[in-house]
């Protein structure tokens, strides 16, 4: 597997979760992730080494960070392809499928329950949030869809 074949199935996995986003924003009125805020979380995270910011809400928006938000969302996703490719070429624990792309999505969901909620002042398991199933459901099913496309870009570039 080509470094550009993993950089691939990054992107089309979160462009794929970006859609679905898109689409329960269209449908049923969920607002799709805001890329803005985590612009602004890694700006500080960088510069200032703030990576557990509970008041990133109230921070002044800076320029650019919808831009940075959206570049580190795709870094992101490439980063989970990279693991992706680790799981299933050197540990041999997955295979390239949309079935196994669905497990590794949903495992991952543990990174913005325990990690990126926390992060930005929501709690673990977003028990800051007023509704924190609804949250963490959310973010479940975005990853699954994010996994699948993942599992299956990799199918067709392997």
């Amino acid at each position: 597997m080509s470094i550009i074949a993993i950089i691939t199935a990054g992107i089309v996995a979160c462009a794929a979760m970006d859609i679905w986003q898109k689409l329960l924003q269209l449908t049923v009125n969920i607002p799709a992730s805001n890329w803005g805020i985590v612009g602004r979380w890694s700006y500080y995270g960088v510069t200032k080494g703030a990576l557990i910011n509970p008041a990133i809400d109230d921070m002044p928006a800076l320029p650019g960070e919808v831009t940075l938000g959206w570049v580190v969302h795709y870094l992101v996703g490439i980063g989970y392809a990279v693991a992706y490719w680790v799981l299933v070429e050197k540990l041999t624990m997955l295979s390239y499928s949309g079935q196994d792309g669905l497990i590794f999505g949903i495992l991952s969901s543990v990174v913005p329950w325990c990690f990126f909620m926390p992060a930005l002042g929501k709690g673990f398991f977003a028990r800051g949030t007023p509704t924190p199933l609804k949250a963490c459901i959310l973010a479940m099913l975005s990853h699954a869809v994010f996994g699948t496309a993942m599992g299956l870009a990799f199918s067709q570039l392997g």
